[in-house]
Order: C-alpha cells, then sequence, then structure tokens
C-alpha cells in the first residue's frame, strides 16, 4: 500500500508542475547556441576557414581602420572650435 501512495503522490506532483512558455523558448535559445558555440569551436580547432572568411576579415578591418580616422579628424575639427 505505501507504493500506491508514493506513485499517486508523484503523479499528483508532476501534474502541477509546468513550464511556461518563456521557459520553453529560452531553454530552445539556449540549445541553439550552445550548438553554434559548438560548431564553431570545432571549426576552430579543424583549421576550417572558407575563402570568403579571409576576404570578410580583411573588409571589416579596412573599414574600422577607416572609421578610426574619421573619428580622429571629427575629434581634431571639434577640439579647433569650428
Amino acid at each position: 500500500m505505501p507504493l500506491a501512495v508514493v506513485l499517486t503522490h508523484t503523479a499528483h506532483a508532476a501534474a502541477h508542475t509546468r513550464l511556461s512558455t518563456g521557459a520553453i523558448v529560452a531553454a530552445a535559445l539556449a540549445a541553439v547556441l550552445i550548438v553554434l558555440c559548438l560548431a564553431w569551436a570545432a571549426a576552430r580547432w579543424w583549421a576550417y576557414e572558407p575563402r570568403w572568411w579571409l576576404s570578410l576579415r580583411h573588409c571589416l578591418a579596412e573599414a574600422g581602420f577607416r572609421v578610426a580616422g574619421t573619428w580622429e579628424d571629427f575629434a581634431d575639427w571639434v577640439r579647433l572650435g569650428r
């Protein structure tokens, strides 16, 4: 008889435990993020770099260099009081 009481209590407790939609969405996003991080780590481990990755990295570095130069010119212009 005590086993039936335990089983009934466990089933009753499980019926009241519900996950909200937000918790399910957060768990799904966390799982997707983990899979993407593992894929990125595997690509880095085996030194996989697509051909376009090198040109993208160069373009972003060039854009950063140009933005920094523009910002320095603007800061000099403001500092001179124009």
